[in-house]
């Protein structure tokens, strides 16, 4: 046989069993992910939730049983309330912070507004009300504002007296809402509180009753699951009538494909969003997404959050029919061949010898798939090209595979801040035995991006290529953390040198600097240099029992104490010095040990905490006064005597929106590394 002929096809082997083994992964992952996210969206005994109560409002609870024949909790009110003490799980939310997808237009929320005092046998507290999201608008920093109005008014028995009542909310965050969970979680598929007798089904269909209705101007859902059934020979939920709640969650879960039909009327029908929510997020089955009629309101929507960036078939009217069933039964098919191999694990994945570290912005591809809407760099600094043709050098000589994120992400989308996201990086990340970090002044202002850096880099010590991709001439991030620690890295080892691509013009060129990364790569990865060893706990993120300055509202930080951390809502709840009761949850990266930073960890750019005006609290006991901390965005670094100090400004307030409070202004200046505080990154609060 003809040597290269035989490399090729070894090379081709490997490529297919690493296949294999990724698909094995996968559905093991997906089980995780269904257990965790079930623990994480419902409720369970001893959670501390936001229950209804009368006249429509909802107060602090704990959850003591749940009844899955009633679907209600027993709960206990915080204030001691021996009234109303069960409740439906639609009037219940889950003390968390939701995540981005969660809350979109349309969608009902908890929010805070006013509240009550104490009496001689209970506490006092705040009011929560049910809301529904009227518009979002997206921050710079990539967050959302959330605007919205009552649910229930007067008319509905609604109290509308109490003091600050408005009937609208403006600008809140989402660390502000609460949301209810999904009843569809209660039910898990195998378990002994689930054993409910559902047909065995191929695919799970779901659709708006509106869209099937006679005279819909949309082309009719039941006619294209009609054809499915027909030529595919394959069984579907549509014979299922009237099922039961437990029915509905376990079909859904057994099933191998979930097709929604969606539309305007989708998207606002609550039964679909439910369904659709808990296949995506929570069974975590392959879904196929095709769209009727011609409305596209529901791209702000759950829904649309859900499924942006991802691709979709439309079947916008009679002339494209034929086409787009086509469509949709290749994506039907490809959908059962991974289930079936799937279902038959039978390696272990093997992992890939090199990792891709880059920024969406810098990418043509992206742009190309709709995941962005501008790219930085031309058609040579694509680190997703970059990746396919390196790969194709290496499968020739040492037939190694590059990580790549929308290749291995059960979810790829750089926007998500999710546990499981993060985890599946780091779980990449272990195995690897080189990092090709493709840096730009993009790459170094995003906050995934400066995280996966640091954990490969800094943590977990990975040998690493640079590659400068992005506009030439943009050298910012030279000054910004991810440089600061890339010229430690060369001046400690050679290897390290950055490979610059933004002057690549031709074709000879780049594949030039193409043969310059094989070779490094080649180097690294024919010397079996050692896998990276077990992350080691990071002493960045907060412990139970250390103090730390967490946020508290409006954008302020204070003094507290750590008692628990939720590792699946990724939340800490804390003590506060100054004694209050209230905004004790807190986000991962709103928190931070109070403990001196390390200089390299500090560059323009970065944000930190810093401290700026006190305030005094006075209590029924006591009066305490402390020092207010505010997040801000490093500008300036400048050496003086000796010292570095740190200039920047506000983030969370523009100039003209910051707090009137005294010492408080929107520009900080020359402070020292001692006064600035640094929150965990989502890698630091994993390994701790």
């Amino acid at each position: 046989m003809d040597p290269e002929i035989k490399v090729l096809l070894d090379a081709v082997e490997q490529q297919l069993v690493t296949a294999e083994a990724n698909l094995n992964r996968w559905n093991e992952l997906k089980k995780i992910l269904y257990k965790r996210l079930v623990k994480t969206n419902f409720p369970k005994p001893g959670n501390k939730i936001y229950a209804k109560y009368f006249q429509h409002q909802f107060f602090p609870a704990t959850v003591d049983a749940y009844d899955s024949n009633k679907q209600t909790f027993n709960i206990t009110w915080d204030d001691g309330d021996p009234q109303g003490r069960v409740v439906s799980v639609s009037d219940v939310a889950l003390n968390r912070i939701p995540g981005v997808s969660e809350i979109g237009v349309g969608s009902n929320v908890l929010f805070e507004q006013g509240s009550y005092g104490a009496n001689s046998d209970r506490t006092g507290g705040t009011r929560w009300h049910m809301g529904k999201i009227t518009n979002m608008t997206k921050q710079p920093d990539g967050s959302y504002l959330y605007d919205g109005e009552h649910v229930f008014g007067k008319e509905h028995g609604k109290w509308v007296t109490y003091q600050g009542y408005q009937s609208h909310f403006k600008g809140l965050k989402l660390a502000q809402l609460r949301v209810s969970p999904n009843a569809l979680d209660a039910f898990e598929s195998g378990s002994d509180q689930s054993k409910t007798k559902v047909p065995d089904i191929d695919i799970f269909v779901c659709y708006a009753d509106a869209d099937v209705a006679p005279g819909a101007s949309s082309i009719n859902p039941m006619r294209i699951v009609g054809d499915i059934e027909t030529k595919m020979k394959l069984k579907t939920n549509m014979k299922v009538r009237n099922p039961t709640l437990a029915q509905v969650s376990i079909m859904i879960q057994n099933a191998k494909v979930f097709l929604a039909f969606i539309s305007n009327e989708f998207a606002a029908d609550e039964k679909c969003q439910q369904q659709f929510q808990f296949a995506k997020k929570s069974a975590a089955i392959p879904v196929i997404s095709t769209v009727v009629g011609n409305g596209f309101d529901w791209t702000r929507t759950v829904v649309g959050l859900l499924i942006a960036g991802e691709l979709y078939i439309h079947f916008k009217d009679e002339s494209v029919y034929n086409q787009k069933l086509q469509e949709v039964i290749n994506a039907v098919s490809k959908s059962l061949k991974l289930a079936e191999k799937t279902n038959d694990p039978k390696k272990e994945s093997t992992g890939c010898d090199g990792f891709i570290s880059y920024c969406w912005l810098n990418s043509w591809s992206s742009k190309q798939a709709n995941e962005v809407s501008l790219v930085k760099g031309n058609e040579f600094t694509d680190p997703r090209r970059i990746k396919k043709d390196l790969e194709n050098k290496l499968v020739k000589s040492v037939g190694s595979k590059l990580w790549l994120d929308v290749e291995q992400l059960s979810a790829a989308n750089q926007g998500d801040l999710n546990s499981s996201m993060f985890q599946q990086i780091a779980q990449g990340l272990s195995t690897t035995r080189v990092v090709l970090t493709f840096i730009s002044s993009e790459y170094s202002k995003s906050e995934n991006c400066n995280m996966e850096f640091n954990h490969a880099v800094k943590t977990m010590k990975i040998p690493t290529i640079p590659v400068i991709v992005g506009e030439p001439g943009s050298d910012d991030w030279a000054q910004m953390q991810v440089g600061m620690v890339l010229s430690q890295l060369e001046a400690s080892n050679k290897n390290s040198e950055r490979i610059d691509f933004r002057s690549v013009k031709n074709e000879k060129d780049y594949q030039a600097k193409l043969d310059a990364i094989v070779t490094r790569l080649t180097t690294t990865i024919k010397a079996k240099a050692k896998k990276p060893l077990p992350v080691t706990a990071s002493n960045k993120a907060p412990k139970i029992g250390d103090h730390v300055i967490a946020h508290w509202k409006g954008g302020q930080f204070f003094f507290s104490t750590i008692v628990s951390f939720d590792k699946d809502s990724m939340c800490f709840t804390v003590d506060w010095d100054d004694g209050d009761t209230t905004g004790r949850v807190i986000k991962y990266n709103e928190v931070a040990k109070d403990v001196q930073v390390e200089t390299a960890d500090v560059g323009v750019g970065t944000k930190v905490l810093f401290p700026q005006g006190q305030y005094k609290l006075a209590t029924n006991n006591a009066s305490y006064s402390g020092f207010r901390y505010f997040e801000g965005e490093v500008t300036d670094i400048k050496e003086k005597d000796g010292k570095r100090l740190y200039s920047g400004h506000h983030i969370r307030y523009s100039k003209d929106q910051t707090p009137k409070y005294q010492g408080v202004s929107y520009e900080f200046s020359d402070y020292d590394l001692d006064s600035l505080r640094l929150a965990p990154t989502a890698f630091d609060v994993l390994c701790a």
